[in-house]
């Protein structure tokens, strides 16, 4: 879907689309009536806006028909965000199911966390770590999970991977358009390929990275040869770590004999 088709939508359409979000109706609801957005980072900051409001009520109706992490379900948005879980070993999937059980009883509803992205070991230290804490604090760390689930899903449903970048030339001020970027494990596996469109923005990758040492090569001396001015860098890589599953932002400020970039948002 492109985000022109959720703005032009009727709005039986869009509600239904946000509910697939998050199954709050009010906020549905509002992010309906706010259209149009004509940007995904405008929707995801609308979205997240309106999910600060979100009571144990609203958590306890979007809960109500949720799968529990591990089950099998037909589903086919939870299940794939759950992927990971077919290759949980048994003892894994035996604790998360008793973890599951326990969560239940001791606060009345189903355990939440953003699964995409994360191993059945992962989920399984969550699952432990937020069993042990008191139901008022649990309250704010699960509506806090279902916003997470709902960017994430709204990022997957229009497309947009989980690393951006903005290469801006200082020399000129301006956007460097067509710089070729090449996105890589440490151990030199390519993840992604691509270049900067004509505002200088690309975006990368697998909607979830793997965790662990990536390295983004942006081609930055083809674009300082088609200008035809002389440059120091023939390529320049950026080398980060990804330890989470959220949105990750490398952007590039360039110049023919120095660069300079930062964790952007």
């Amino acid at each position: 879907m492109d985000l022109s088709d959720f703005d032009s939508a009727p709005a039986a359409d869009a509600r239904t689309t946000a509910m697939g979000w998050a199954a709050v109706p009010a906020w549905a609801d509002a992010l309906v009536a706010a259209r149009p957005y004509r940007s995904v980072p405008t929707l995801v900051a609308a979205a997240t806006e309106a999910a600060a409001a979100w009571t144990a009520t609203d958590l306890d109706t979007a809960l109500a028909e949720h799968p529990r992490i591990g089950e099998r379900t037909t589903e086919p948005t939870s299940a794939r965000e759950q992927g990971a879980m077919a290759t949980a070993q048994d003892d894994v999937a035996a604790a998360i199911t008793r973890g599951n059980a326990a969560y239940e009883e001791r606060f009345g509803r189903v355990f939440l966390v953003r699964a995409a992205g994360r191993t059945p070991e992962e989920l399984l230290a969550e699952l432990e770590r937020r069993l042990a804490g008191d139901p008022e604090p649990e309250v704010a760390e699960a509506t806090a999970a279902l916003a997470d689930i709902a960017v994430h899903r709204i990022r997957a449903t229009f497309g947009v991977p989980h690393l951006t970048t903005h290469v801006l030339d200082a020399r000129t001020g301006a956007p460097a358009a067509g710089v070729a970027l090449a996105l890589r494990t440490a151990e030199g596996e390519v993840l992604a390929t691509g270049e900067t469109d004509a505002d200088g923005r690309a975006g990368l990758g697998p909607d979830v990275l793997p965790r662990g040492d990536l390295e983004l090569r942006f081609d930055t001396g083809a674009h300082h040869r088609a200008t035809g001015v002389p440059s120091f860098h023939p390529y320049v890589v950026v080398a980060f770590t990804v330890s989470g599953t959220d949105h990750l932002h490398v952007p590039l400020l360039l110049s023919p004999f120095a660069y300079s970039t930062y964790r952007g948002s």
